[in-house]
């Protein structure tokens, strides 16, 4: 089985798109990504993962999820029951990861697409569990197509397509088609999870130092940055200064030099 050139074209014309977004347009460039396999693939939602390995040796091979943790939540629809879920599932993973969860674990260190039905789990077991009717059968999740991607020895993207309320299933055709497009995309998921602090800071970021980070990368001035947030410049100045140690830089130069590097 192989793409079409005209699907193959779409993919690299997705992959140029994507490189025109600038430094600080990292969450918009995800949505137009996310739109685009969305569309692709007839899908009903498009969740990406920023996972990190929190754990080695004994400890990990205690956790049910060998040391890693899924640490930020990308979600191209932002309804309320997706999020209530997504925060849901986050909390629970110390407790009850779930079959698929521990599945895509186990598989860490290579690119990776499942689809819920091809066998990835057993199914009938699957839909006896709690995690299923919670997170599949409440959500109207009828099918998932699951892609695991390694960004590096500690960190790896996840990203979730999901069908609902159809009882139309993922094809190979289509696991291969998101498995293209994805794989030629290191660059662009190191800065994902550069963006969020799961790549070189020393502790994920915030949501408010994630906007900030955001703002960052523009010509704007710490003053501006204050004014667009609605906070005071000293506080913006706090939550800079505690931003650029966490990325190991000295300013804001070294900061954008960070992403640079990503993309050349």
């Amino acid at each position: 089985m192989s793409l079409t050139d005209p699907q193959r074209e779409a993919v690299h014309t997705l992959w140029d798109e994507l490189a025109d977004f600038p430094a600080s347009g990292t969450d918009d460039a995800l949505l137009h990504l996310m739109g685009k396999l969305s569309g692709w693939l007839d899908a009903g939602d498009v969740v990406w993962v920023g996972a990190a390995r929190l754990a080695r040796g004994a400890a990990a091979r205690r956790d049910a999820q060998r040391g890693w943790r899924g640490l930020v939540v990308r979600q191209m629809r932002q309804a309320p029951l997706i999020r209530s879920l997504s925060h849901r599932v986050q909390a629970e993973q110390d407790t009850d990861p779930g079959m698929t969860t521990r599945a895509l674990v186990a598989g860490v260190g290579r690119l990776r697409v499942y689809r819920l039905h091809d066998g990835f789990v057993d199914m009938d077991a699957f839909r006896q569990t709690a995690h299923y009717r919670a997170f599949y059968q409440a959500a109207g999740i009828t099918d998932r197509l699951f892609v695991g991607f390694p960004v590096n020895a500690d960190t790896e993207s996840f990203f979730l397509v999901d069908r609902c309320g159809t009882n139309q299933r993922f094809t190979a055709a289509d696991a291969e088609l998101v498995g293209y497009a994805l794989r030629g995309l290191k660059w662009f998921q190191r800065e994902l999870m550069l963006s969020h602090g799961l790549l070189l800071a020393g502790a994920p970021l915030s949501a408010a130092e994630h906007r900030i980070v955001r703002l960052l990368l523009t010509e704007r001035s710490e003053k501006e940055i204050a004014a667009e947030l609605g906070q005071s410049p000293k506080t913006t100045h706090k939550y800079i200064t505690g931003i650029l140690r966490k990325y190991g830089v000295s300013g804001r130069i070294g900061l954008m030099a960070l992403w640079l590097g990503r993309r050349g």
